[in-house]
């Protein structure tokens, strides 16, 4: 239920004039000038930390050679994934695969079956060493994957905490380098396997994709190092900072709204606005003295010729 602003008292549910049936105020002007006030001070406040968003954002994203590289890079763990791990030969009876094992060749074993059937076969007695070993290869390039994936999202929101956000990244890169090493080692042991056994089923070959994925890592987890190191500068606008600190006090209560001053905080570009007033407002007050001016000169001009005319008569 609405209250009148100044005497307080609950207004009907057919009260819909702009007058209070209560007390007679004009209840849409009443404290005019306060309220527009407040509201300007709550809007400097708010247009400084949003200024301060949008400049950590930029900072985060273009805010020199360090955020740019990064940028560049951030879906590199997941291309690198393209990169054959290694080079499969399945013979299967009446027929015979072969398989890239890279990203388009898990799905491909995916979407074909074969990759069930290679889960399938890991406890068979006479080629279930080399499932076993294929299946761990494959369970390490599922774990590159989801890194690569969390590096890209992490490096989307590194905006929030530049710093604590390529420190995670730097974990994050770091894990994605174990777990290439691990890939590159269970490959290598995955070929001694399946190269053994004559007339396998399951043979391999060797490719570079771990390797690829490695140094993805490495260049992911050597500029957000240097990020947190280093730092980004960001050059925020000037008070703004200041007036966020007023904001943070304003919202826990420390301060009041309306004991801040207007504007809350001065700036260049608040004393020019200031100054600009001044001299549209001395503008504005010599054209209303050039007109008292005119009317007094005009009036005595007409008591002038009243007195003449009097004379004459």
């Amino acid at each position: 239920m609405a209250v009148c602003p100044k005497c307080k008292q609950k207004l009907g549910l057919f009260d819909w004039g702009q007058n209070c049936p209560h007390c007679g105020v004009n209840m849409r002007f009443y404290n005019f000038e306060e309220n527009f006030y407040r509201e300007a001070k709550m809007a400097e406040l708010s247009a400084a930390k949003v200024s301060i968003k949008i400049r950590r954002l930029k900072a985060a994203f273009i805010g020199g050679k360090l955020p740019v590289a990064r940028l560049a890079v951030l879906l590199l763990p997941v291309l690198s994934l393209l990169v054959p791990v290694l080079r499969l030969r399945l013979v299967l009876p009446f027929t015979e695969r072969t398989y890239a094992l890279n990203g388009i060749g898990l799905f491909n074993m995916f979407s074909d079956q074969t990759l069930n059937y290679v889960f399938s076969m890991v406890h068979d007695p006479f080629n279930g060493a080399a499932f076993g070993a294929l299946q761990r290869v494959i369970f390490a390039a599922g774990g590159a994957a989801v890194l690569g994936l969390l590096v890209f999202l992490l490096t989307v929101l590194c905006f929030i905490s530049i710093r604590k956000m390529s420190v995670i990244l730097c974990v994050v890169s770091a894990l994605g380098m174990a777990d290439a090493a691990v890939m590159l080692f269970l490959a290598r042991s995955f070929c001694a396997v399946a190269g053994g056994q004559p007339d396998a089923v399951l043979t391999g070959s060797m490719s570079f994709g771990a390797v690829v994925t490695f140094l993805a890592f490495a260049v992911v987890f050597a500029l957000n190092l240097l990020i947190a190191i280093k730092g980004i500068e960001i050059a925020y606008g000037e008070g703004d900072l200041e007036r966020a600190e007023i904001a943070k006090k304003v919202r826990r209560g420390e301060l009041k709204i309306d004991d801040l001053p207007q504007p809350i905080v001065e700036t260049a570009e608040t004393r020019a606005i200031e100054e600009e007033i001044r001299k549209q407002r001395e503008k504005l007050e010599a054209m209303a003295g050039g007109d008292g001016e005119a009317d007094r000169e005009e009036t005595a001009n007409g008591q002038t010729e009243g007195i003449g005319n009097s004379e004459k008569d």
